[in-house]
């Protein structure tokens, strides 16, 4: 049963990853941001969140004017996007009419309230390197020591996670923003993060079920220990393999594309997030032995890697990701992979081969 939570825990992280690319986490508790658009599209932006993102409200206000040979069109937008306790709401207040729906899951996302201040820093620069740009250099933006980030034709300054100016000019079409107002770890009140009443919203949870194929029977599955009684209070035996040797392996992983996103070691369990462009992850963790045998929750075909045994398969209930199971029988510790989408066995033993565990 531990195992299950376990494995459960890091393959919903693994589907939920496209997901996540609408929730910004930042390296600040709370904080309030004022923006000016310049460039094609004209007007205003704010934010305000809490709890690191956990809770969150922009609302946009401009004007876009493009040409496209040689004609004009002019697109007026305001716009309100909302997240609280793991609901979306996008209002769109030109038609008055919005979207809602569950972000798979949320609570897993944010823990930084556990951290301390050097893994709070760490943290926000795990958030700057899984933007997988290159860094030009630093600038200040209101008094921000900002880290300036190059990637895809836009050049971003980014101050502990937070976008506090943009530059981009892609086939003509020039976007920019400038922080003009910024104010940090400021007390907000609730109802700020309230969705707009009088609003047709539409519920996307099925399509975002259709989408994220699974997620819901992995949710249950992550769910199960409250349906037994003896698993009521269920914890995991912390892992006895090095924290600083798993972190040193995770940082040197260069394959394909893959950029690491974040490393923790929450608890005793560590774990570790790569993004390959918008739609492929990957999920490394390290769990001790104790906590269960992967082989009674899936279908895994056992073999020996480089001297190691090691079970390849799927979960129960999961079609669209795959895990490979590594012994690493002196530290009495599993490494965990899952790569989402699936990979033959030949590409997850090259994986293996990268992290070179």
């Amino acid at each position: 049963m531990k195992y299950l939570i376990l494995v459960a825990t890091f393959l919903i992280v693994v589907h939920a990853t496209i997901a996540q690319q609408k929730v910004q986490k930042y390296a600040v508790k709370s904080g309030h941001v004022e923006y000016k658009l310049t460039g094609s599209t004209t007007g205003t932006k704010y934010i305000w969140w809490d709890n690191y993102g956990a809770q969150s409200y922009t609302e946009t206000k401009s004007v876009s004017i493009t040409k496209v040979f040689g004609i004009k069109s002019e697109t007026k937008e305001h716009t309100i996007s909302i997240i609280k306790e793991g609901q979306f709401w996008s209002v769109n207040l030109e038609e008055n009419n919005g979207q809602t729906g569950k972000i798979p899951n949320y609570q897993q996302m944010f823990g930084l309230d556990e951290m301390s201040e050097e893994e709070k820093k760490q943290f926000g620069k795990d958030i700057l390197e899984g933007l997988g740009g290159e860094i030009l250099g630093t600038e200040k933006v209101l008094d921000y020591e900002c880290e300036i980030v190059e990637l895809m034709g836009a050049k971003v300054w980014i101050y502990n996670g937070i976008n506090l100016k943009s530059e981009a000019k892609i086939l003509g079409i020039e976007n920019n923003e400038i922080a003009i107002k910024f104010e940090k770890n400021i007390s907000i009140s609730s109802s700020k993060f309230s969705p707009p009443a009088n609003i047709n919203y539409q519920d996307i949870s099925e399509q975002q079920q259709a989408m994220y194929g699974g997620m819901s029977d992995m949710q249950s599955m992550f769910n199960m220990g409250d349906k037994y009684e003896d698993d009521v209070d269920v914890k995991l035996y912390p892992v006895n393999y090095p924290f600083q040797q798993f972190s040193n392996k995770i940082n040197a992983f260069k394959y394909k594309g893959y950029r690491k996103l974040v490393s923790l070691n929450e608890d005793g369990t560590y774990s570790a997030m790569f993004m390959k462009g918008l739609t492929g992850s990957l999920a490394v963790a390290a769990t001790s032995m104790k906590n269960g045998d992967p082989s009674e929750h899936g279908n895994f075909e056992t073999f020996t890697y480089k001297g190691k045994n090691c079970m390849l398969g799927k979960l129960e209930d999961d079609e669209s990701s795959n895990t490979a199971v590594l012994e690493i029988p002196q530290y009495k510790t599993y490494i965990i992979i899952g790569c989402s989408p699936s990979v033959g066995k030949d590409e997850m033993i090259r994986i293996l081969d990268h992290l070179a565990f």
